[in-house]
């Protein structure tokens, strides 16, 4: 059976988007054997190897099992299939492999041989006994921080995109709003946290506010440049059909100016997750920049780590939730290339 040029060109197309995409590393049985044999040899350092502070280490056998039956999974099906699993799975087999030498290594300099010795470093087993003794307040602060953090975002990012459109869009609002928006943006939103204490009524407002004021100008920055960079074209071609300027502001300036916005969101998101930290440490009763304040004033930096392992794992998350989102919005670009 012959192969048509059709067939052949789609059959490139794959094997390219298999080679060039997100998942580029490929898959190995090798790596995932190795992944798992140092996984084990982790399980038994920690059992083997005597420890010299004392250590519940029960929490952290169960993430290594954890960590060990999910490998084991991903590799048989990564065996066995040709779909996303694999690929993804093929990707960071040789970072499951760094990932747990580094569990080993810094096991042995904290618990085992105390080479780095407490209170100001602690091996993993410690973390994780920690979350699970301080589970409900941690929790509790982790959905207080997310709370906070999303209202703000939405606020900072909302503003952001109305205000960079009607820039990037109407010189007029450009030459009145650009001047401020430069000589205000530039200024760190935690230089504002003296003057909003007093501001605000709550200091919850006042953690909302600074939030927002850091989100809102790289947004807007990144928001005015995609819709300055859209061809003039567009715009005369939708005038000629006789767009009216919703439609041109919905049809044309939004989608064309929606890489650049996601773009400025990205890095704003980087930012806010910092402005959150900050603010909770100073007004907060509750949330995860309060609880590590709290633990460091106390002494005990296993709880600082605790808290900045689920800040960690959260802002992963957020950042992969977002960038799922992203990819929806711009999926026209892959259909593009």
């Amino acid at each position: 059976m012959q192969i048509t040029a059709v067939q052949l060109s789609r059959k490139k197309a794959v094997q390219a988007a298999k080679t060039t995409g997100r998942y580029w590393k490929p898959w190995h049985l090798t790596w995932n054997i190795v992944s798992l044999v140092v996984l084990a040899i982790a399980y038994f350092e920690n059992q083997l190897v005597v420890s010299q502070e004392t250590v519940n280490n029960q929490t952290y056998h169960w993430f290594l099992g954890g960590y060990f039956a999910y490998l084991l999974i991903v590799t048989l099906i990564g065996a066995v299939t040709n779909g996303r699993i694999r690929r993804y799975n093929g990707h960071f087999a040789q970072l499951n492999v760094s990932l747990v030498g580094l569990l080993i290594v810094q096991d042995l300099l904290t618990e085992k041989f105390a080479v780095l010795e407490q209170p100001f470093f602690v091996s993993f087993a410690q973390i994780l006994d920690q979350m699970r003794e301080n589970a409900g307040l941690l929790w509790a602060s982790t959905l207080s921080s997310l709370a906070l953090w999303l209202i703000s975002f939405v606020i900072g990012t909302i503003l952001g995109i109305l205000l960079g459109l009607g820039m990037g869009r109407y010189r007029e609002f450009n030459y009145w709003a650009f001047p401020y928006l430069k000589v205000i943006g530039i200024i760190p939103a935690a230089a504002w946290m003296p003057l909003t204490m007093v501001i605000f009524p709550t200091s919850y407002m006042a953690e909302v506010f600074l939030i927002a004021f850091s989100v809102w100008f790289p947004v807007a920055f990144m928001t005015i440049g995609g819709v300055q960079g859209i061809s003039k074209e567009y715009f005369e071609s939708a005038k000629t059909l006789g767009f009216s300027e919703w439609q041109i502001i919905r049809k044309i300036v939004l989608p064309g100016a929606l890489p650049s916005i996601f773009t400025g969101v990205y890095t704003a998101m980087g930012l806010s997750f910092t402005m959150l930290v900050i603010s909770e440490m100073i007004g907060a009763k509750v949330g995860l920049g309060w609880f590590i304040n709290w633990a460091k004033g106390t002494g005990n930096y296993t709880q600082v780590y605790a808290a900045i392992v689920i800040m960690a794992i959260l802002f992963s998350v957020l950042f992969a939730v977002f960038t799922k989102i992203q990819d929806y919005c711009l999926r026209w670009r892959d259909g593009a290339h």
